[in-house]
């Protein structure tokens, strides 16, 4: 009897400090996500404005070795060399595939679609820097979240399965 109270404690344990984990990976992408775009923007400003590249060239360059938005990048391109899509429409639905955005991220990053391409060198790195504050910003409310609630929520959970293991003995 002891046994079986012992391993259904273990296996308590760990599914609610599993489940608190799980809880927590929502901020934890979008941290890594928006770390990601604010590599991404950086990147990007010198290839439009020094190197004068092409938009797809230099969208995936500025995201090459990216986990998150070389992939989507890459598909970004191959749908603007296949069809008579705009490149807005085509960023709308590369954004909306790319997971770890919340809304705010996304409004910012869609004004930013809007931009790319479609002005002047010069409207294009002041929209860049206008991006990357933002982005920036939104990071540090996302580290901040991810720090507050994040914390919240796995312990909540593992508090959880505390009370439910000292209910069971």
């Amino acid at each position: 009897m002891i046994a079986v109270k012992l391993a259904a404690s273990v296996l308590i344990l760990a599914s609610t400090f599993g489940l608190g984990k799980m809880a927590t990976g929502p901020y934890q992408l979008r941290v890594h996500t928006l770390e990601e775009w604010l590599r991404f923007v950086s990147h990007l400003h010198p290839l439009i404005e020094w190197k004068r590249m092409p938009l797809p060239q230099a969208l995936l360059q500025a995201a090459s070795g990216q986990r998150l938005l070389s992939p989507v990048l890459e598909v970004l391109g191959q749908e603007l060399g296949r069809r008579e899509i705009a490149f807005e429409q085509a960023w709308q639905i590369m954004l909306n595939r790319l997971p770890g955005l919340w809304e705010e991220d996304q409004r910012v990053l869609v004004d930013l679609g809007r931009a790319l391409g479609m002005s002047d060198v010069q409207y294009q790195r002041a929209h860049l820097a206008a991006a990357r504050a933002e982005l920036e910003r939104l990071l540090r409310d996302a580290r901040v979240e991810r720090a507050q609630d994040g914390r919240l929520l796995a312990a909540l959970f593992s508090a959880f399965g505390v009370m439910i293991l000292i209910l069971m003995l």
